[in-house]
């Protein structure tokens, strides 16, 4: 019937779009027609130089993101914010240090975040139009989502702990916990993830070092 073929033009030209965009920025995938920004396209120029011409190259075969986007730090400095799907976080881990320094490198030296792409699901309530018994996925709950951020942000460094304290405003911040040993590695972003923490969920965090 006629809805039956909207439907199909529809869905037509939702891969086509998708599929003319992958074709484009071969390391970008976004859904429907969206077009990328330049942040978008200077990440996946610089994700397929490498691929091209260094001893990533291997490893970043059949790797791609969702989305980045830029994040005031500070005057003078921008965080690149890489989303991932979440399927293949394991796969960036493994190559993860290497790949944050070469980015780097190729984005004038900006700090480079990767962030898996996490969806939170809504508590279902009394209307909620879902009536299905299906319990929420608890990694799917806003509390779960916002810890995954903060150990996805500070990856390869572990948290230790960290406790909330309510300041005299009756505002909240987050203290964690980050190992010793990883302060090395660590310790010139920790502005880069209080910012970014702060624009993707709007909760303060600050960060310390625990033997």
């Amino acid at each position: 019937g006629i809805n039956a073929e909207y439907g199909k033009q529809w869905y037509q030209r939702r891969v086509r779009g998708t599929m003319a965009l992958y074709s484009h920025s071969s390391k970008l995938v976004k859904p429907g027609n969206e077009a990328p920004t330049d942040v978008e396209t200077a990440v996946s120029q610089a994700l397929l130089d490498l691929e091209a011409n260094s001893d990533l190259s291997s490893a970043l075969r059949g790797l791609y993101f969702v989305g980045a986007e830029e994040v005031v730090i500070r005057d003078d400095k921008v965080a690149v914010v890489i989303h991932i799907p979440f399927p293949q976080q394991k796969i960036y881990h493994k190559i993860q240090g290497r790949l944050v320094r070469e980015l780097e490198k190729k984005l004038s030296g900006k700090h480079v975040i990767f962030l898996s792409k996490r969806r939170i699901l809504s508590k279902p309530t009394r209307h909620s139009r879902n009536l299905s018994k299906q319990k929420r996925p608890r990694s799917r709950t806003l509390t779960a989502v916002h810890a995954s951020i903060l150990d996805d942000l500070v990856y390869p460094a572990e948290i230790a702990g960290q406790r909330k304290r309510v300041k005299l405003d009756g505002s909240q911040q987050i203290k964690v916990h980050l190992e010793k040993a990883c302060q090395i590695n660590t310790e010139t972003k920790l502005d880069t993830f209080m910012s970014v923490y702060k624009k993707l969920t709007g909760k303060d965090v600050v960060f310390e070092y625990v033997d």
